[in-house]
């Protein structure tokens, strides 16, 4: 990497109010850098790329820009006004190739800039814009939408719109605020695979630590008007920022220790008042006069102590549900317990918000039962974020008409009760609606947990909060000593909080399934080739992935079926008790990966169990396999 900015700022200078957002403070990117900008929401993260983008301007500040710089902004506002398609939007990302296609066709031929713009177009393969666009389209799933109204969209795909249009005009910076909130896996990890290759830099705000692993090899963070630059990963970042603070509590504590010792000596000695000794008077009050580093609390998330439940919570019995000719669930069975912690993964629109609103009653099945226990109580955190009024402030919106909270046996103040979510006394007597996404979200949380409920349900918490934030979130979930479901696409998030995953897979065209396994996210990458081959194993054969290999012509084909043998028959007849057998072993130990501890107390025979685990399941596909085999051999007789 060449060590030359793209763009430098010196000495910046910014407040909102009484908010400072920059105070002398100095930031660069380097050409062909893939920078990661972190910090508490509100602290000013968009503010920078704005400036970079040329949307704002500080109070004060040297902004150094590297002639020519072409840059592209993906914002966080995905719902701006527009009657254009999907195609126009992203087409409007591609002007700098249609001006230099304009100019081609009128510069003469033997000048220098006829052969630049030549290569320009040659390197970016820009020569057909509309491939260009149907490229971008195919690879952000959006082709069969192209002519969609903008305006029509979910916020998911509204901001696969807005990225591709970052991206399709190959800028020399690209700034990203936030690229991967309410997308799912799959274009997440087109996202990773696009910068892992782009040729420019990048600066993105992110909350993902998995993508950001896989994507920065820088991280700044901003803090109290101020950047902390590491580079390497998100724990080379999260060590070097605390061996950084170990250093200034070591720098504190010895000035303190001189302070006092002056202190002293002034007092008792009267040589401190002597002409000579100013100059050591004058270091005191230098020493004084500095203040100690301003340092931000952890949030403190209260989730009250939960109502006990039984050893049965929800169960769902052979469920099915369809909307037109589209099967969401067929015949799904599961049964959640006191303890399971579930992540439930799959693309936009593959049915887990619709599972969710299966459990709470909002929606019906088609056919089969969904019971829950009398003890359950839901608390559903919505991902729509929509019980929030944006005209009351961030008091009134928490109070709801009272001055405390009750948490469990204890009660606190609303007002001490929203500082421990980071709201101080000027955001919390404002209005929502001035709230950054992020503060937003966090108010959310704060809202809906001192609801309690001993059944949670949090349909994409981790979009718009920041990352110590996240941290504290999962914590305070591990902790939960009840149900709790998870939607979400933030692996690491996963990992942390969940014990078993529910993902709604794909397995032929237009066919998604649920697939269950305990464990995390980890865990589930590990098997889940083999639970998709399982599932297509009992698609019909018209639906199957693999094309049927033709039977040639002039190869004769047996026409006598072959009869079950004496043993066959006898394996045939005992087959449905070997199944059940098989199935109540495979359950037992599946039981175990349920239990709210089992990760913990079991970290070191974990590859023994998940051996043992796999071997039951392709025990009961190979039951399962030969009883088809049995009965096909039985009716051919």
């Amino acid at each position: 990497m060449a060590d030359i900015p793209f763009w430098s700022a010196e000495n910046l200078n910014l407040s909102i109010g009484r908010q400072v957002i920059f105070d002398q403070a100095s930031v660069a990117v380097m050409e062909g850098e893939r920078l990661a900008l972190v910090g508490r929401n509100g602290t000013g993260k968009s503010t920078l790329l704005k400036i970079i983008a040329g949307l704002e301007k500080p109070a004060s500040g040297d902004i150094h820009i590297r002639n020519g710089l072409r840059t592209a902004f993906m914002t966080q506002d995905v719902d701006f006004i527009t009657t254009k398609s999907i195609r126009e939007v992203l087409k409007e990302g591609l002007s700098y190739f249609e001006a230099l296609l304009d100019e081609y066709a009128t510069v003469s031929q033997n000048s220098p800039r006829h052969g630049e713009i030549e290569h320009i177009l040659t390197s970016c393969n820009a020569w057909s814009l509309e491939n260009k666009l149907d490229t971008a389209l195919e690879k952000l799933d959006l082709k069969k939408l192209e002519n969609t109204p903008f305006a029509k969209l979910s916020g998911g795909e509204k901001r696969r719109v807005i990225l591709g249009r970052a991206i399709i005009g190959e800028p020399d910076l690209l700034l990203l605020d936030e690229p991967t909130n309410h997308l799912d896996v799959t274009t997440i990890g087109y996202i990773e695979d696009y910068l892992k290759n782009f040729r420019g830099a990048c600066l993105l705000v992110t909350h993902d630590r998995f993508f950001l692993d896989r994507i920065a090899d820088r991280i700044i963070e901003l803090e109290n008007g101020r950047f902390f630059s590491c580079t390497g990963s998100y724990a080379d970042f999260l060590a070097a920022k605390a061996e950084a603070r170990h250093a200034e509590d070591q720098e504190v504590s010895r000035r303190e220790k001189f302070l006092r010792r002056e202190i002293e000596w002034v007092r008792r000695s009267p040589k401190a008042r002597l002409k000579r000794n100013m100059g050591r008077i004058r270091r005191f009050d230098e020493l004084s006069a500095i203040q100690a580093p301003v340092r931000t609390g952890d949030s403190e998330l209260v989730i009250p102590e939960p109502e006990r439940l039984g050893n049965k919570v929800v169960d769902f019995e052979n469920v099915t549900l369809s909307f037109g000719e589209r099967k969401i669930l067929n015949g799904f069975n599961f049964e959640f317990t006191s303890g399971h912690k579930v992540g439930i993964i799959g693309a936009n629109g593959a049915g887990k918000t619709t599972m969710l609103k299966l459990l709470t009653g909002e929606l019906l099945p088609d056919s089969g039962n969904i019971k829950i226990a009398e003890t359950v109580r839901f608390n559903y955190i919505d991902q729509r974020r929509l019980e929030l009024d944006e005209d009351k402030t961030v008091y009134d919106e928490v109070a709801g008409g009272v001055d405390v909270i009750p948490l469990g046996r204890e009660h606190i103040s609303v007002r001490a009760y929203l500082k421990r979510f980071l709201f101080e006394d000027e955001r919390i007597n404002g209005k929502v609606k001035y709230l950054s996404g992020g503060e937003k979200a966090r108010l959310l949380l704060a809202k809906v947990l001192k609801r309690g409920g001993n059944f949670l349900i949090l349909d994409e918490p981790t979009n718009d909060l920041d990352l110590p934030t996240l941290r504290v979130l999962e914590e305070a979930l591990a902790e939960f000593n009840s149900t709790l479901i998870v939607v979400s696409h933030d692996r690491y998030f996963l990992n942390r909080v969940c014990n078993h995953i529910i993902a709604f897979e794909e397995i032929a065209p237009g066919v998604t399934v649920p697939l269950s396994t305990p464990g995390d996210y980890d865990y589930f990458l590990s098997v889940r080739d083999r639970l998709v081959e399982a599932q297509r194993s009992k698609l019909p054969q018209s639906k199957k992935v693999e094309a049927v290999p033709e039977v040639k012509k002039n190869i004769p084909v047996k026409t006598q079926p072959k009869k079950l043998s004496y043993r066959e028959q006898q394996e045939l007849l005992h087959i449905e008790d070997n199944i059940a057998a098989a199935e109540a072993a495979l359950e037992k130990i599946e039981s175990r990966f349920s239990e709210p501890d089992f990760f913990v107390r079991h970290a070191k025979d974990m590859p023994e169990f998940e051996a043992e685990l796999a071997a039951a399941k392709a025990e009961v596909e190979r039951l399962y396999a030969r009883w088809d085999e049995l009965e096909q051999l039985r009716n051919n007789c």
